[in-house]
């Protein structure tokens, strides 16, 4: 059986279960705005410097937040309908949705995840591989196995050579991923607003993904990981839900002003990016810029004007907005070859930004 499709060689298990619209990557099974396509590095250079400042409460507050997003996306990656959900996760389909379960997080960069043993409700053993961030990665195999079992289970992990062996305790529900926590991190449906120019992207014949991202990345699903072909660098499908519930857990723990850190750490990293590859194939101009964030469904820019010494932008269906503004500083910066200032709010599911020369 296929998995990567011949033509333009994206994994048909995305292609089939999400597409490209409204400047987001969207479930086809509920309409939900899922995931962007983003740096293994950034995300873990933000969660290194949380991790200076909070010290090692930071892995636990990525690992709730992120089984409870990846438990969700779980739920509903191919089906809407409560009653095929739980049909999917029960004898005698649920070991066709577990094999599928453990291809998708191999086709969104999780790195090589293998199932080495589950008896449902018994017992059930995981072999990880060069995971982008251990933490994250526990968490996302967690939360389909949570789906699976109908309640949180409890998992221990050991090092196993150069890979983590993970292994289910059969009747003790996990404390970390609690009820609690679940009625605290369970996210509302990210549903883009319909927009004109929506689909803008021309699609492999074949499998319907856009033919632009087999051009920009690969994927290994040998190994579990996804490459930026200009750049090499290590790329994920970063899940909004996962996004979101991580910025609650760190709002308790350090208050709003945490959303500026994260802008501030993807600016940093984007800039850093630009002067590595100075001939980065983005310019600051309407048509690139929509392109490129449509394209890691990061949102659809509706507008960039300028006004007096600096720009405004408007991005519908923003649902990643810190990295959004971040990405459009640092660029603008580099484009301009000088700091900026900026600021930005959010009407709706639409980021306003203002950026303009600092001082």
């Amino acid at each position: 059986m296929e998995t990567i499709c011949p033509s333009c060689g994206v994994p048909l298990i995305i292609s089939r279960t999400h597409e490209w619209r409204n400047g987001c990557i969207a479930n086809r099974a509920d309409g939900s705005a899922n995931f962007s396509v983003y740096e293994a590095s950034f995300h873990n250079g933000v969660f290194e410097r949380l991790e200076r400042q909070l010290g090692p409460t930071i892995n636990r507050m990525v690992y709730i937040a992120g089984r409870v997003a990846a438990a969700e996306i779980a739920r509903n990656l191919f089906s809407s309908r409560a009653l095929t959900q739980r049909l999917l996760f029960r004898s005698p389909l649920y070991r066709l949705t577990q094999r599928k379960l453990i291809l998708f997080t191999r086709s969104i960069g999780m790195g090589r995840i293998e199932l080495l043993a589950h008896r449902r409700g018994k017992e059930g053993a995981v072999r990880v591989s060069d995971p982008f961030h251990l933490a994250h990665c526990t968490a996302v195999i967690l939360g389909g196995l949570d789906v699976m079992y109908g309640f949180p289970v409890s998992f221990t992990a050991r090092v196993e050579g150069e890979a983590y062996l993970g292994e289910l305790v059969p009747g003790k529900k996990d404390s970390l991923g609690g009820e609690d926590a679940y009625r605290r991190l369970a996210s509302e449906r990210f549903i883009p607003s319909p927009l004109q120019d929506g689909k803008m992207f021309p699609s492999c014949r074949r499998c319907g993904a856009p033919l632009e991202l087999g051009r920009s990345f690969s994927f290994d699903l040998q190994g579990g990981v996804i490459t930026e072909r200009e750049t090499g660098d290590r790329c994920i499908f970063y899940g909004h839900r996962s996004l979101h519930a991580i910025l609650r857990e760190f709002e308790l723990e350090l208050g709003p002003e945490v959303r500026g850190l994260f802008v501030e750490a993807e600016r940093e990293g984007f800039s850093a990016k630009l002067a590595r590859h100075p001939d980065y194939g983005l310019s600051w101009d309407l048509k690139s810029l929509r392109s490129y964030l449509a394209l890691r469904g990061m949102g659809f820019l509706s507008r960039l004007e300028v006004k007096g010494d600096g720009v405004e932008l408007e991005l519908s269906n923003a649902f990643v907005p810190t990295v959004a503004v971040g990405r459009l500083v640092a660029l603008w910066e580099g484009c301009a070859g000088k700091r900026a200032d900026y600021t930005y709010g959010m009407e709706g599911n639409t980021l306003l930004l203002r950026i303009t020369p600092a001082g």
